[in-house]
Parts: C-alpha cells; sequence; structure tokens
C-alpha cells in the first residue's frame, strides 16, 4: 500500500496591541518584549514560523504570525501560549484562521525537509505577502471536474507569467468557516497588486461567493524589528 502524506495543517494568527502596552515604562516594555521573543523563537525548532508586520497597513491588526507544523495538538498548543508571556499579555487576536496543505511526497529523505513535514524553501520566501480567505459558492461544487480543472489552469497560468510569485492554498473545509485560505508571496510590490488585478479578472471569480478581508503583510528578518515598531 502506497504511504499516504502527512498532512500539514496552518495557523494565521494576525494579533492588535493593546494601548496599555504602551504606556508602561521603558525598562518594562523591553524586558516584556524580550519574554515574549524568546518564547516565540523557543518554538522554532520544530515547526515553521515566520512573522509579518501588518500595522500602518490596518487599523485592526499589527502583527501576522504563520506557523505549520504536522502536529495540530502541538500547533494548537503552541498558538495558545502566543498569549501567556511578556508582552504576548497584551496582544489580543484579531483574526485567526486554520488550513491544511497536503505534505510532501513520503519518498522525500527527510534531509531535504525543513522540521522533517516541510519541503525546503516552500513558504515564506518573499518580502510580501497577500493573505485573504475564500468561500466558494454552490454551483463551484456543481461543476463538473474537468470544468474545476480548465478554470484553475486558467488561473494559473496568470500566476505563472510572474516568475517571483508563489501562491499556495490552504484547505478549510472541516478546520474553519472559509473553503481555503490564500495566501500569495511576491518579491515585487509591483508584481503582487498586478497579478491580484489579472487574477481578478479571470472566470473562476464569478464561482466565489467572499474573498475579505485581505491583508497584506511585510515579513521581518526578526521578530524584535517588528515590536520595536508597533510599541
Amino acid at each position: 500500500m502506497t504511504e499516504k502524506p502527512a498532512n500539514i495543517y496552518s495557523s494565521f494568527m494576525l494579533l492588535k496591541l493593546q494601548p496599555e502596552f504602551r504606556r508602561l515604562v521603558s525598562n518594562e516594555k523591553i524586558a516584556a518584549k524580550q519574554e515574549f521573543e524568546n518564547m516565540i523563537y523557543a518554538s522554532q525548532e520544530k515547526l515553521f514560523l515566520r512573522a509579518y508586520m501588518v500595522a500602518g497597513l490596518r487599523s485592526d491588526a499589527d502583527v501576522l504570525f504563520w506557523r505549520m507544523s504536522d502536529d495540530l495538538a502541538y500547533l494548537q498548543d503552541i498558538c495558545a501560549r502566543t498569549f501567556s508571556t511578556g508582552a504576548g499579555r497584551y496582544f489580543t487576536p484579531s483574526f485567526c484562521y486554520l488550513g491544511m496543505h497536503p505534505g510532501p511526497d513520503p519518498s522525500i529523505p527527510k534531509q531535504d525537509l525543513d522540521f522533517g513535514f516541510l519541503p525546503k524553501g516552500a513558504f515564506g520566501r518573499h518580502h510580501y505577502m497577500l493573505l485573504h480567505p475564500v468561500v466558494k459558492s454552490h454551483t463551484w461544487y456543481e461543476l463538473s471536474e474537468e470544468e474545476r480543472e480548465k478554470l484553475l489552469t486558467e488561473r494559473k497560468q496568470v500566476v505563472r507569467r510572474y516568475s517571483d510569485i508563489q501562491e499556495s492554498f490552504f484547505m478549510s473545509y472541516g478546520l474553519d468557516e472559509p473553503d481555503m485560505i490564500v495566501v500569495r508571496e511576491a518579491k515585487s510590490l509591483e508584481d503582487l497588486t498586478a497579478a491580484t488585478h489579472e487574477l481578478r479578472l479571470q472566470r473562476i471569480k464569478n464561482y466565489t461567493v467572499d474573498d475579505k478581508p485581505v491583508f497584506l503583510c511585510l515579513g521581518r528578518d526578526k521578530l524584535g524589528e517588528i515590536m520595536d515598531a508597533i510599541a
């Protein structure tokens, strides 16, 4: 029997920093930020983690934590700890999305995988990321597999014209309210906006009921850079 790839679970957690944190004295803020950063980075050995800054682009969120693991219970535990330590106690979740992505082929050697479950360099490569949930119409599921595949192929052809754009889909059926979470990563903001505009003109868009809210997130090399900017 062929071994089935293990699923990869992905959490997208958007947080808003409470104004009370900014009223702390300088030494308290420094200590709280360091304690929070230490806790966040302590989990990096076992799961994929990327932090993005959203502050200044939206009023309802300041930071996005994107985490992935092949163990849903472990992912849940780590996400819950976000609010337990240091500056984390001053964060309020604005939006949380959960999705699932097929794992790598079991035949891929472990040394070619990050964390033992993620193909190296498959996610989180680019500075800009556009994130949004998608709800499809009932008529989409009434189409034949051939019709759906044709529309999907048309859409993929648009993305392929942009060499520095990577698009990923995380299915949310049975896990969350949307049908899926779409992540579009790009090296260039100009390419990201141009590709997104083209995708909105595709025929497949007629089968989308809702694809909002939309979050433009900017990756930072260090979480400390984000914390210093927002607090």
